[in-house]
């Protein structure tokens, strides 16, 4: 039986915890989780306003889209009044990373590089599939500055690169001399596969590079808002490309599932733009918390903006590459906190010890949990 190993690691320590608690009956928060804190979650819920007289009897699917509305998303996705790219609808970002996938396998692409820190089940499909993919990881330089291994892409002879915006569950946006850097990619031909499925509103990648026939980008803007229930994603790319994934989405994943199409009606709604301004406040306001804390505990720091989701970092912990179990588990007996280590999602050795922050946790969560880590690592 083939396993994963990022989902085995969490598997442990998801063990941990449960050992932990076993031996103090006081359970363990997980500062990384993907799900919102209860106080996030009445405010968005007391304001979220969603159309629910859908179709509800019959097949959904992209195609039958107008082309209108599936503009329309495309064009709000990259905030530009005019958008040349086609897009499709699919019921989530995963379901995307599968059927891309499928596309660069039946269509020659003998050669894939995924840009590390990624979310895991990139390589993990891309491999499924029978692709020749390889990991090459973003260069952290002295000054903070995350930096694309460019020269390594062409010298490997890559056809297709797949990055992710912002950089996974950092809040850090490339800056202009990486975005010049892959615009000379795509004009050297080789295709690039932009996973923005977390970026913010307004600070998409894809729309600072020339519209291409090299590009396939997709969104998916409700998990912004840390909404992953009723939620869609979409898919930007060529004729060609919207032709052949209709067809095969078709064949892998079937029709849109109610919730896609509420998700898609309620993204071109004002009611999106209303929820992502509160959700905004609320994560600014834990930002602002988190700053405190490294000011008070200056080892730790973060180099992220406006995002869900930022990357604590610490200067004195050594990196590590596996999971080191007496590790997290003498730091779970001491704080009663955990999170999922850097590593597991490709943060390289220039990263050092990191680890993911959900900035719609409490804030009397964040403030006591990850008070107790910096203390925890002093």
């Amino acid at each position: 039986m083939n396993k994963i190993i990022h989902l085995e690691d969490i598997k442990n320590i998801r063990k941990l915890e449960q050992q932990v608690y076993n031996e103090t009956q006081i359970p363990t928060y997980d500062i990384s989780h993907w799900n919102a804190g209860t106080q996030y979650k009445e405010l968005l819920l007391s304001n979220f306003e969603i159309d629910c007289n859908l179709d509800f009897s019959n097949y959904h699917y992209s195609y039958e889209y107008e082309e209108k509305v599936q503009q329309a998303v495309a064009c709000k996705l990259l905030n530009i009044p005019d958008c040349q790219y086609n897009c499709v609808f699919i019921h989530s970002a995963t379901a995307a990373i599968c059927c891309i996938s499928d596309y660069l396998n039946k269509h020659g692409y003998k050669k894939v590089c995924v840009i590390d820190p990624s979310y895991f089940s990139i390589y993990s499909c891309l491999l499924s599939f029978g692709l020749n993919v390889q990991k090459e990881s973003l260069i952290l330089d002295g000054d903070g500055h995350c930096v694309l291994p460019y020269q390594t892409i062409l010298q490997k002879g890559y056809d297709a690169v797949w990055i992710t915006s912002p950089i996974f569950s950092t809040g850090i946006y490339y800056e202009e001399s990486q975005v010049l850097l892959m615009e000379k990619l795509v004009q050297n031909n080789i295709l690039l596969i932009i996973d923005e499925s977390a970026a913010a509103p307004h600070q998409t990648l894809t729309d600072r590079l020339p519209t291409s026939n090299n590009i396939i980008a997709f969104f998916s803007p409700h998990k912004y808002l840390s909404i992953n229930s009723i939620k869609f994603a979409a898919i930007l790319c060529s004729g060609t490309v919207k032709a052949y994934l209709e067809d095969w989405i078709d064949v892998f994943i079937g029709s849109l599932p109610i919730s896609a199409c509420a998700a898609i009606q309620h993204y071109l709604s004002p009611n999106f733009s209303m929820c992502a301004s509160l959700h905004n406040k609320h994560i600014m306001k834990n930002k602002q918390l988190v700053d405190e804390l490294c000011c008070s505990f200056p080892n730790n720091y973060y180099r992220g903006i406006g995002s869900t989701y930022i990357t604590i970092q610490n200067s004195r912990l050594p990196y590590q590459d596996c999971l080191d179990s007496y590790f997290m588990y003498n730091m779970m007996q001491h704080t009663h906190t955990s999170f999922i280590p850097g590593y597991i999602n490709g943060f390289s050795q220039t990263w050092g010890l990191c680890y993911r922050i959900n900035l719609t946790h409490d804030y009397n969560m964040i403030k006591s949990h990850l008070g107790r880590l910096f203390n925890h690592f002093l």
